[in-house]
């Protein structure tokens, strides 16, 4: 497969800046064109809240005012979601090493990986000779003194580090203002393939333009006083720290998830920049990426090198991809890198001893981490998967995705909504599970009893559709067809096949999938099922890597009452795209209609945790999903937490269609827990929530319930103050069954069962108050 398939996770975004933002109402684009490739329109992508602008592009804390600092204690990431501690700035003087010599166990060989320069029992080992291995020379000793003029212009005033690639020196540039710069040689002078190396890197290297990779600004060769000739890269200097000295400063703990993946978002744009020229980074680790004043840098170009290109290849073990030697560097390379990258500041990582860290991610059960922030795990997960193909297919696709991420951790941290703007899912078409538990009341009216039970079909007609690139080639002929009537969208699709044929239009190069899966997409909403089943197998062989192909499978699944299978596919593409809401809100309703069919056996366990978790995720995350808050609240009085549930139903905002629902559903919730647990408080409030409802057509039935709750919590031994009054009745037995007797009535009139109305009638007779007359 191609290393970016058409799809979905390919749209672009608006322009963005990636740099570092000291003021969220402030924010200073470092360059008009972030991403090297192209984007997309706002209108390509659908908020979950039509009420929230996408933080990405703009965040404020609430209440703030625009305001001018000149020096921020904290600056922020990723538009303004992240607050940091700045960044204190050095004297470069201060960051050169005292003792430049390489500890033994951080000596290998450059080109097999071998220990070399090893301590044996005649004394220490050598920092110069051949790999017992392969015969490489190795030298680890700096090869330039302080006070040495390099090229006749920079003056050499020590050593900062030793990288992967030899020495990097600490230099004075006497021909430009003394600024700094940074000298990097090679590892090993001697070494033909080294030079070639070299070489190549001068022929792209100088080109590069990004705000958040280092400066390239000389190409110099040099003879040391040993008289071993050597070529340097000449770069900026970059001050600050690398997220490795942040490491070891905060050592034993680790960095918070949020700060690491607005670091990691800070530079994947960088990525992308060097990927649109055909090149790949190939060593991403904590070393090379530096953190200053105001912004995040890529250091040490010295790996990067043609994608897909074979000789010499340099990276770090413990990083690297493990395909890496076989295909050379891709973007599928790089991604890998990233995950490593992420993984090692956030989580303890096993490493060997004197090693490199071992491969693979630690379980939940290991890393707390980890289950606490379970999309994060999903998204390290994908990243570093052994199968390439099944990585993310682009830079931009991985920051989309951790953008989500990013919401779901800061939502957990600070438990407030975090609203997502998807560039890969439309908006819900609607919702489902709204009147679930509201309807059983209207058994008062009608008679009937209604089972508080997910409708399946609600659940399909609500889950969004995904999108097209906008960009892509066949997005002009079926953008328009995505939300259009299904058969109109078929008749379309076979006109359109048909003139391809005919050679009266063109064929996109992608019509084959996109053409497919729009075809799908109206089957689906037909009710077309085997049909839908159909296209979607002709398309895995080809496509067994595209997402959406899992997404309409669990659709058809789930038209088809396949729930175990519809999960399955629902929780792979979770993990293909842990950074939406979409897959977290079918999970939900499929684990609820898991639970529904097994009713009375031990594996509801499962699935009741499934769904009050994604349930959660997504309240949490998006308070304009009302779906979500109202399956949150039946998992939650189901297991007997009546006051959460409520709390969730009156977080659903006052500008949504559903409020009214919330607040009779909270009522009912208040009302039906057992009478032993009922206290006046809950009926009060249940009381209060129909005060604010005068028109609702479900008033009367409500009311009915709410007074003979009150009635069977006084026979029950509650004692109210005899002063006070509920829905305009005393809180006494004649009071209540007063109040009761008169609404039962008003019931009645309005029911339009003949023999339920008689019933109701002969009901309001028994209730109403004793008399001697």
């Amino acid at each position: 497969m191609p290393e970016h398939p058409s799809g979905s996770e390919n749209i672009r975004p608006t322009a963005q800046s990636s740099t570092l933002i000291e003021d969220p109402t402030d924010v200073t684009y470092r360059a008009p064109y972030p991403w090297a490739t192209r984007r997309a329109s706002p209108a390509e992508t659908s908020p979950w809240s039509s009420d929230e602008d996408d933080p990405l592009l703009s965040e404020a804390e609430p209440g703030s005012e625009r305001s001018v600092r000149s020096r921020p204690s904290v600056r922020r990431l990723s538009a303004g979601l992240v607050d940091l501690p700045r960044v204190s700035q050095v004297d470069p003087a201060t960051a050169i090493l005292r003792d430049p010599e390489v500890p033994e166990d951080k000596r290998f060989c450059w080109k097999c990986q071998q220990p070399v320069g090893r301590s044996t029992g005649d004394g220490p080992g050598p920092t110069s000779g051949k790999c017992p291995k392969c015969g490489s020379p190795f030298n680890f000793r700096p090869l330039l003194s302080p006070g040495e003029l390099v090229a006749d212009q920079y003056e050499v005033q020590g050593c900062l580090a030793y990288g992967g690639m030899g020495w990097i020196f600490l230099a004075r540039d006497r021909n430009v203002s003394d600024r700094w710069v940074v000298l990097k040689g090679l590892q090993n002078p001697l070494d033909f393939e080294a030079h070639v190396v070299a070489l190549a890197e001068r022929q792209f290297l100088s080109e590069m333009a990004h705000p958040g990779i280092v400066k390239i600004f000389n190409f110099v060769k040099h003879r040391s006083a040993e008289g071993v000739p050597c070529g340097y890269i000449v770069m900026e200097y970059v001050g600050g720290q690398s997220l490795k000295e942040m490491l070891d400063l905060r050592a034993p703990e680790r960095i918070p998830v949020a700060e690491a993946i607005a670091y990691v978002m800070e530079v994947l744009p960088a990525l992308d920049y060097l990927h649109s020229f055909g090149l790949a980074y190939n060593d991403l680790k904590p070393d090379n990426i530096m953190v200053t004043e105001d912004e995040v840098k890529l250091i040490d170009l010295g790996a990067v090198a043609a994608r897909e290109s074979g000789g010499s290849l340099y990276g770090t073990l413990g990083y690297q991809a493990p395909e890496f030697t076989s295909t050379g560097p891709t973007v599928a390379s790089d991604i890998h890198t990233v995950g490593r990258t992420l993984a090692a500041l956030t989580l303890n990582m096993p490493t060997e001893r004197f090693g490199p860290k071992l491969p693979g991610i630690p379980s939940p059960d290991e890393e707390p981490v980890l289950r606490r922030y379970p999309a994060f795990r999903r998204l390290l997960l994908r990243a570093t998967d052994p199968d390439p193909a099944q990585r993310f297919p682009t830079a931009y696709a991985m920051y989309r995705q951790l953008a989500g991420v990013l919401r779901a951790v800061l939502a957990e941290d600070t438990n407030r909504e975090y609203p997502q703007t998807s560039a890969v899912f439309g908006s819900p078409r609607g919702d489902f599970g709204i009147d679930t538990l509201i309807r059983q009341t209207d058994g008062v009216i009608e008679g009937v009893h209604r089972a508080p039970t997910l409708d399946p079909p609600s659940i399909v007609a609500a889950l969004p559709v995904p999108l097209i690139d906008s960009e892509d080639p066949s997005a002009e002929l079926l953008t328009p067809l995505l939300h259009g009537d299904p058969r109109q969208t078929l008749d379309t699709l076979r006109q359109s096949t048909a003139d391809m044929s005919a050679g009266a239009i063109g064929t996109p190069e992608t019509f084959e999938l996109e053409g497919a899966l729009t075809a799908v997409r109206a089957y689906l909403d037909l009710g077309e099922v085997e049909q839908a089943r159909e296209h979607l197998a002709r398309l895995l062989p080809a496509y067994r890597t595209d997402w959406r192909i899992d997404w309409y499978t669990g659709i058809a699944e789930l038209s088809c009452a396949e729930y175990e299978r519809a999960y399955d596919h629902f929780d792979r593409v979770h993990s293909m795209v842990p950074g939406e809401i979409a897959p977290l809100l079918a999970l939900a309703a499929t684990a609820e209609l898991l639970i529904q069919t097994h009713e009375g056996s031990d594996e509801p366990d499962r699935w009741r945790a499934a769904a009050t978790e994604y349930y959660r995720s997504v309240w949490r995350n998006a308070r304009g999903v009302a779906s979500a808050a109202f399956g949150l609240a039946r998992r939650l009085a189901v297991d007997g937490d009546v006051a959460t549930a409520v709390a969730t139903l009156q977080q659903v905002p006052h500008s949504s269609r559903h409020h009214n629902a919330a607040r009779m559903t909270a009522c009912l919730l208040l009302v039906t827990k057992p009478v032993t647990e009922l206290t006046q408080a809950d009926l009060d409030a249940a009381a209060a929530h129909l005060h604010a409802l005068p028109d609702e057509p479900r008033l009367l039935q409500l009311q009915a319930i709410v007074l003979s709750a009150a009635l069977a919590w006084l026979h029950r031994g509650g004692q109210p103050d005899p002063r006070t009054t509920i829905l305009g009745f005393r809180y006494t037995e004649t009071g209540l069954r007063g109040g009761l007797e008169s609404v039962l009535r008003a019931v009645a009139r309005a029911t339009s069962n003949r023999l339920h109305r008689y019933a109701l009638i002969d009901l309001a007779n028994n209730i109403r108050p004793r008399s001697l007359w």
